[in-house]
């Protein structure tokens, strides 16, 4: 049986014959899911991978069995697949966080098939019933997470970043309860959490030919004995590593001090750091001081550190976004992620896309964006960052990354 798997792509990012793929390399990275999805396909069955952010929906390669991935904000090229699929009479099953959370039962019209949950936990039912010409309009997957390896090499290479590492140690949410409802892990699995085992761990590690992992965890500091744990063993192994936390971390200094020795070149810190208590950051000297010296520990250690902003817009308020870009500057971040939610009546939280356009005013959401990668923040951050981090980890990842988000927020690409 031929198993195709679809990544999809926002509206304003979707592939033109005769131009380039849209956004940053480094970003441009195989769908998660697919590529899990990818390490479940036996050996007498073909695999193949379209992403139609390199890749035309019309360009599409036949497939017995086609299983799309619908993250919020794909529904518009979802729709062309089906119609393309309806054209050729081959079936296409959908899955992801808005057949998950948006469909339900009531898929919409042109959806003949879809998965609400984890698609792993159904994905032996699926291929049989793909394989017998019985696939039944609605799968809901139930049981709790399970890990599956993350296939790296898929897409088209060198069009896209198919070599980049990515890994679980824990499946399951450990994201801040404010953003909760827009995790795809929380969304399959509620607030179960399964860590592997740590000889499960470290043999994954030394499969992975590159020096780079990103780590998929969104807390290190939810488990903290079991990191220490397991980057005790991975110490030796020599490589970098990018990884999420919460305030939690900075309660457990040997942990920071473990995942520098261990090789962590990045720590993205979630909401809880400053995001979902920013109006009192902006008022409180004091605060932001303490948050500054966070940082600070963090590059004390030759770690960057990064924070994710998310934010919710309403009609009723206007936010200065250059006073908080301002205040993101004043805490000597070295990346920013902001994200925007609204509040849509019967259909709860969804992200808001948010561009770059000229002659922006500063109520506008993507200033926040805008003044943090300016040309004036970038260099700044790049010549005084060599004295705390070292030269290595400013040219390969500080430039190199903070080049990609500027180059995504300039091509109006809607999300970090």
């Amino acid at each position: 049986m031929r198993i195709l798997a679809v990544g999809l792509a926002h509206d304003n990012q979707q592939f033109a014959e005769g131009s380039p793929p849209k956004g940053a390399w480094l970003f441009l990275q195989p769908d998660l899911e697919c590529a899990r999805l990818a390490s479940l396909v036996p050996a007498e069955d073909e695999f193949a991978y379209a992403d139609l952010r390199t890749e035309a929906v019309e360009h599409l390669p036949a497939a017995d069995l086609t299983l799309v991935s619908v993250g919020f904000g794909h529904e518009t090229l979802a729709r062309q697949v089906a119609a393309r699929a309806a054209e050729t009479g081959r079936p296409v099953v959908f899955f992801g966080p808005v057949p998950t959370t948006t469909w339900g039962q009531s898929p919409p019209e042109w959806c003949r098939h879809h998965v609400a949950g984890d698609i792993v936990n159904v994905w032996s039912e699926l291929t049989q019933d793909a394989r017998g010409g019985r696939l039944r309009p609605h799968y809901a997957a139930g049981g709790g997470p399970a890990h599956v390896p993350i296939r790296p090499g898929l897409g088209r290479w060198p069009l896209m970043n198919s070599r980049h590492q990515r890994m679980s140690f824990v499946r399951g949410c450990s994201c801040p309860d404010s953003v909760r409802g827009l995790c795809s892990e929380y969304l399959y699995h509620g607030r179960d959490l399964v860590p592997r085992s740590r000889e499960e761990v470290c043999g994954e590690v030394l499969t992975l030919p590159g020096k780079h992992i990103q780590l998929l965890d969104d807390d290190v500091a939810r488990l903290p004995d079991y990191y220490l744990d397991v980057f005790r063993r991975l110490w030796n192994y020599r490589r970098h590593w990018t990884v999420n936390a919460g305030t939690g971390l900075f309660r457990r200094p040997e942990l920071i001090d473990l995942l520098a020795k261990a090789g962590t070149r990045t720590v993205f810190l979630n909401e809880s750091f400053v995001s979902d208590r920013l109006a009192e950051v902006m008022a409180d000297e004091r605060l932001r001081r303490s948050l500054f010296r966070r940082v600070k520990l963090l590059q004390s250690r030759r770690i960057l550190a990064g924070a994710r902003l998310t934010l919710e817009l309403r009609p009723d308020s206007r936010t200065d976004f250059t006073r908080v870009a301002r205040t993101l500057q004043l805490l000597d971040l070295d990346f920013l992620e902001a994200r925007f939610v609204s509040d849509e009546p019967g259909s709860g939280r969804r992200w808001v896309p948010v561009c770059y356009r000229p002659k922006m005013e500063p109520a506008d959401p993507a200033m926040a964006r805008v003044r943090f990668y300016s040309w004036s923040a970038i260099l700044n951050r790049l010549v005084r960052r060599p004295r705390r981090v070292g030269f290595y980890t400013t040219a390969l990842y500080l430039l190199r990354y903070s080049l990609a988000y500027r180059q995504n927020l300039l091509e109006g690409i809607p999300y970090p």
